[in-house]
């Protein structure tokens, strides 16, 4: 549980584009069911209380009130007028969706989605597992009953981590507002720079990553799963030839459909040519 959370070197101007975004709920990034209340307070008490334990030189509570030395704000935990979980957004780097086991396969009831502008989190709320799964090309028919048999099992105190990947032009941690055409423009833009240019693939494109966290809360049952981004250049791992010859062989192996998906589909050629180059110095 000490590497639940995170805090990156940016993260007094990351928090304060978050804030702006989730300011007021917006349909777009935050929806949430009635029965989720209790699992948002406790979900915001366990993040609390996890700050104050692992990021103690980040966080103090004065009170009802957590303040972050950070970026100087404080934050109102007692708030009546807000949603636990509207609350958790404003001070917590990681966006959390909140789902009830029991009614499986596992109905989501809340979601504050911060990291992407599309929408497709939010619009779950309310339907199971699978239905959020299902643009994911072959994703449910491949590993949905494992999926069930994972989060099924999660435990109290010992969160299941995985981590998601892929290699976009766009750098920001928030995605832009309209980001899945801003996506397919960008790289169709970026490809017919690269195929000029290939040796600027490392310094052009990101590796967005995902830290993604399934934590049981103890009280109500109910599953928290939390999302923190990472966005650094591909550059990053030019000098790592086992992570270069794993992301080589991931991009030659997927689909035309799954690298769609994951906007990878016009930059696979010249990213591939970019790694060979690395591996063969």
């Amino acid at each position: 549980m000490e590497q639940w959370l995170d805090i990156g070197p940016d993260h007094a101007s990351f928090m304060t584009l978050k804030r702006a975004r989730l300011a007021g709920c917006p349909p777009l990034y935050y929806r949430s069911i009635e029965s989720s209340r209790p699992a948002q307070a406790e979900l915001l008490r366990q993040v609390v209380d996890n700050l104050l334990a692992h990021h103690g030189d980040a966080f103090t509570r004065q009170g009802d009130v957590l303040i972050d030395h950070l970026d100087g704000s404080r934050h109102d935990l007692a708030d009546g007028g807000r949603e636990p979980l509207d609350v958790l957004g404003a001070l917590a780097e990681e966006d959390f969706v909140l789902f009830d086991p029991e009614a499986g396969p596992a109905l989501m009831t809340a979601a504050s989605n911060a990291y992407t502008s599309s929408g497709r989190i939010v619009s779950c709320v309310g339907q199971g597992m699978h239905f959020a799964h299902e643009p994911v090309p072959g994703l449910n028919q491949a590993l949905a009953s494992r999926i069930d048999r994972v989060i099924g099992n999660v435990q109290k105190d010992k969160p299941v981590v995985r981590f998601n990947w892929f290699v976009t032009p766009i750098g920001t941690r928030l995605y832009p507002e309209h980001s899945e055409a801003m996506h397919v423009e960008r790289q169709q833009a970026m490809a017919r720079r690269l195929a000029a240019e290939p040796d600027m693939a490392g310094q052009l494109m990101w590796l967005r990553v995902e830290h993604q966290s399934f934590v049981r809360l103890p009280e109500t049952g109910a599953l928290a799963f939390g999302i923190h981004t990472y966005s650094d250049p591909l550059s990053s791992i030019a000098g790592d030839r086992d992570s270069l010859s794993a992301l080589h062989r991931l991009l030659g192996s997927y689909s035309e459909e799954r690298l769609a998906y994951g906007g990878m589909l016009a930059t696979r050629a010249p990213v591939m040519r970019w790694i060979e180059d690395r591996l063969a110095a």
